[in-house]
């Protein structure tokens, strides 16, 4: 949904939930027909909303005249509608069409019915509607004298008719289930009519059109499937029987079967979902506080987005506020900030990492996620311990509607999947691992100047259990990751490498949660404890190691509660505690007044930690219009670092019309300084938090009629107190020596600005995606007597182009075209010779003051899908760097810094994928 959502106020106001519902479709014979109206949709999960309910039905014909056509019109019509407060339709829009004069019928109904109006929270307020009408030249259906006699309930027997008011309800002689072919998904809300079978024709399915003169049938009787896909149908009489099942985003169904008499025939039919499916309700409560700038996306939008390889986190690389980081590595540079300055919640705790190495995928399956949040500044109190942004990933319950899972494989990498029910609870377990080295290493062409001697590997694992408890739920959730990568980079000079010519790592992490969630009238409850184990390690030839191993225990707790219709309030405290074990060797300081010595600094240290955070944010709405969240987050760091920080934010949120939302915010944001920063070896135990203020003003709009969302941000972030190398000394009033270097300080600052521009096309039609285009700026003071200078990752100019065309037959093709600004770098002018060992040192120019060549990529893919009644198969090619380019990412020297030579990108990448599902 589209729509920006500020709230609901009055009763003029527009519910802040759109709903495309649909009406169980029908089939017109040349008498009266009758259209259902839209049948109401599910109330949203606080069941706050109470759906409008249809007073009326309204009887429609076929037109006779369209008959007399050769090819009489059939199809599909759409239509968009708003129920207003009176219960009447208004603000009728056709959608999708099929014929002006069968086009016309349908709108004239549409406006002829009548609702009891929706109310949301005891006051009425508009909706969002959509009708779907199949409408089409009937079949003829010969009237059989005698099929009418006993034939049930319909056509014979007339409303207020005594007897058959009284009449017991016929016996049930057909039942079935409808379900999504491939999916095994029940189909709620289809329609199944029968009516006699036309003589002479075969039992099966009927495929085809065709077009003959119609008739009225003897006898019609419908019902609709339930939530489970269950439907019945009484007093069909014996013999043949025409069953034509209809449920909007699928295909049409329509069979000749043989009910036998005095017995029940047993059904299951498999529907198969059409290439654009529009027709679902989608519900945005106010229970989660809009920021100013929250992109939210869900797996199946971008399931199919060419350079994901079907991996939903990936897709945050291509929203505005995001930088290119070289190599396409998985970090997350946004809004000017560095990779380490954006955090990743997933499940409200969080995680080290989003991506494994090379950002090939992500750590957590997205096909198990139920929604992913990029906020790129000015984010909710909830969220601590970052100046950047914030990522909050949400997992998904496993599926309830029987066991499904699947297998998939491409060239990097295969994983599997498998949920199902537990009772009244439900189960899901994944894993994947990879294959990539030897991909990698037949791929990377000679002389590109990157040698893997071990190449990425990486594996990963999630199981999660969701049972209902109490008043809420109680999720039970197990998941972990471990990447390792060795890299041999010869320097120029060397004939054969050696141990300084690479480096490896490895990077793990595995953890457990508890969540219960539960909602009571106005009272909303959290309670999560989690565990997780780090281990982090390093190696670059033998000049530099470590090893950090970290335990940690960590529980959020939140308690909500709307007070009124215009406020709510939040309380929450999240506790961080464990130990850290860091051993590591680097060269040391150079020697008061006697600069290198040659020597390198060990360390074998740890310890515990522990921070504890209390924050509260409020809703407060002014006017039916304009609501205000002012929040507060205070965090203390009691054993390491012994810092506080009180950062209070307040947010805005300004509907100026039905379809455009003014939003702004500014705050205060801190974090602590990395363990390396920190620690009393190779840092300052003393530093300070680091800090920025976040200021942002953005207006979204709406496009109803096109499907589109245009957002526009402008923002401004001071960052300051920031981590930096010093050569300063200091006095020592402890033990040991009486001078010590600082090591580093709070003496950084930084400034960035920026207009962020997003143009999202809905995925409600056959054609989905966007443009994304940022314009930012960012300088850093870092203390270095060179004053502001470019960030190491300034790119003024990012501009993503991606879209998506489903075809039919289960096709889709997409592309996605980027183009950045290449990234700074620090020019080297000349060199000077040391005359006691002739080693060569640079001359270096201002920092970051030359930039890398364009970066610009074209990415394409292909998918197919087939879909069976048990099973589905999905196929795909996705190709990276379409058209070869050499992008530049980097530069080495020659010794004497006579020469260079570039470092050139990944080159074309093919991924070939199959994807078998149950």
């Amino acid at each position: 949904m589209l729509r920006p959502v500020l709230g609901l106020r009055g009763p003029r106001r527009r519910v802040g939930v759109r709903v495309l519902a649909f009406a169980t479709g029908i089939v017109l014979w040349s008498g009266p027909s009758v259209l259902l109206a839209a049948p109401p949709p599910a109330a949203s999960p606080a069941s706050e909303l109470i759906p409008p309910k249809p007073k009326s039905t309204i009887s429609v014909s076929y037109p006779a005249e369209l008959l007399e056509r050769e090819r009489p019109p059939a199809g599909t019509i759409v239509v968009q509608y708003v129920v207003g407060v009176d219960g009447r339709t208004k603000e009728i829009e056709l959608l999708e069409s099929v014929d002006p004069v069968l086009d016309q019928i349908a709108l004239d109904a549409v406006a002829r019915l009548e609702f009891v109006p929706a109310s949301y929270e005891g006051e009425a307020v508009e909706v969002v509607l959509s009708l779907a009408l199949e409408l089409g030249p009937p079949t003829p259906i010969p009237v059989d004298e005698g099929a009418g006699d006993g034939a049930g309930d319909q056509v014979g027997d007339q409303p207020g008719d005594p007897a058959s008011d009284q009449a017991v309800p016929p016996p049930v002689t057909i039942r079935g289930r409808i379900r999504e072919a491939g999916q095994r998904t029940p189909v709620d809300g289809a329609s199944v009519l029968a009516v006699p079978a036309p003589p002479g024709w075969p039992q099966g399915q009927v495929k085809g059109r065709r077009y003959e003169q119609p008739e009225e049938p003897a006898w019609q009787i419908e019902a609709d499937t339930d939530a489970e896909g269950y439907f019945e149908l009484r007093g069909v009489p014996a013999g043949d029987v025409r069953l034509v099942v209809l449920s909007l985003g699928y295909e049409r169904l329509d069979f000749i079967e043989a009910l036998a008499p005095d017995s029940i025939l047993e059904l299951e039919y498999f529907q198969h979902r059409l290439e654009t499916n529009p027709y679902r309700t989608v519900v945005t409560t106010e229970r989660e506080l809009p920021e100013v700038t929250r992109r939210t996306i869900t797996p199946d939008e971008i399931n199919a987005l060419p350079g994901t390889q079907g991996d939903a986190l990936k897709s945050i690389q291509n929203f505005p506020g995001v930088a290119r980081p070289p190599f396409g590595a998985g970090l997350l540079v946004v809004r000017g900030s560095a990779p380490s300055d954006t955090k990743t919640y997933l499940g409200y705790h969080e995680i080290p990492q989003l991506f494994h190495f090379g950002a090939i995928t992500s750590v957590f399956n997205s096909d198990i996620l139920a929604q992913i949040d990029f906020i790129p500044g000015n984010f909710d109190s909830r969220f601590g311990n970052a100046i950047g942004g914030i990522i909050n990933v949400q997992p998904r319950r496993g599926r309830r509607d029987g066991h499904h899972g699947y297998i998939d494989a491409d060239l990097f990498d295969a994983g599997a999947l498998v949920e199902g029910p537990i009772g009244k609870g439900s189960f899901a377990v994944s894993a994947r691992r990879s294959y990539v080295d030897a991909i990698l290493l037949a791929a990377i062409p000679p002389g590109s100047g990157i040698d893997f001697n071990v190449a990425p590997r990486y594996w990963d694992y999630q199981g999660l259990f969701d049972y209902p408890l109490g008043d809420g739920n109680l999720s039970v959730r197990v998941f972990g990751s471990d990447d390792q990568l060795a890299v041999v980079n010869p320097d120029i000079n060397d004939t054969e490498p050696d141990d300084n010519d690479g480096f490896d790592t490895q990077i793990a992490f595995h953890r457990a949660d508890l969540v219960w969630e539960a909602e009571h009238g106005p009272w909303s409850v959290l309670l999560t404890p989690s565990y997780r184990h780090d281990l982090f390690t390093g190696n670059g030839g033998d000049t530099v190691s470590f090893q950090v191993v970290r335990d940690q225990l960590s529980f959020r707790g939140e308690l909500g509660y709307r007070i009124s219709k215009r406020a709510a309030l939040r309380l929450g405290t999240e506790v961080v505690a464990g130990s850290y074990n860091l051993e590591a060797r680097a060269p040391g300081f150079p020697a008061v007044g006697a600069g290198d010595t040659g020597l390198f600094n060990a360390a074998d240290l740890g310890g515990p930690f522990a921070s504890l955070a209390l924050y509260a944010t409020g809703t407060i709405a002014a006017t039916d219009r304009f609501t205000i969240y002012p929040g507060l987050r205070f965090t203390y760091n009691g054993i390491v670092l012994e810092r506080a920080g009180l950062d209070p934010r307040v947010r805005f949120a300004w509907q100026v019309g039905d379809d455009t939302t003014l939003k702004g915010g500014v705050g205060l944001y801190s974090q602590f300084p990395d363990i390396f920063e920190l620690n009393s070896v190779w840092g300052n135990p003393n530093i300070a938090l680091e800090k920025s203020v976040h200021n942002s003003f953005g207006v979204a709009h709406v496009f109803d009629d096109y499907g589109l969302l245009v957002e526009a941000t402008l923002f401004y972030k001071y960052v300051y107190s920031i981590a930096v190398p010093t050569s300063a000394l200091l006095l020592n009033t402890g033990s040991g020596a009486a001078i010590v270097p600082e090591r580093f300080d709070n003496e950084g600052f930084g400034h960035v600005g920026g207009l962020e521009l997003l143009i999202r096309k809905d995925l409600t039609k056959k054609l989905f995606g966007w443009v994304s285009y940022t314009f930012s700026r960012a300088f850093y003071d870092l203390n270095d007597g060179e004053g502001l200078a470019r960030f190491d990752f300034d790119q003024p100019h990012i501009l993503t182009l991606l879209a998506v065309y489903k075809l039919p037959r289960g096709w889709s093709v997409g592309g996605r075209y980027r183009l950045v600004s290449g990234n700074p770098y620090t020019p080297v002018y000349n060199s000077v010779v040391d005359a006691s060992d002739g080693g060569h040192f640079p001359i270096l120019g201002p920092r970051n003051a030359a930039r890398h060549p364009a970066f610009h990529q074209l990415d394409l893919r292909v998918d197919k899908k087939w879909s069976w009644r048990y099973v589905g198969l999905t196929a795909y090619v996705d190709v990276q760097n379409s058209y070869n380019r050499r992008n530049v990412e980097g530069i080495i020297y020659a010794y004497d810094f006579t020469q260079k030579r570039s470092i050139a990108g990944l080159p074309i990448l093919p991924s070939v994928g199959l994807k078998f599902e149950w």
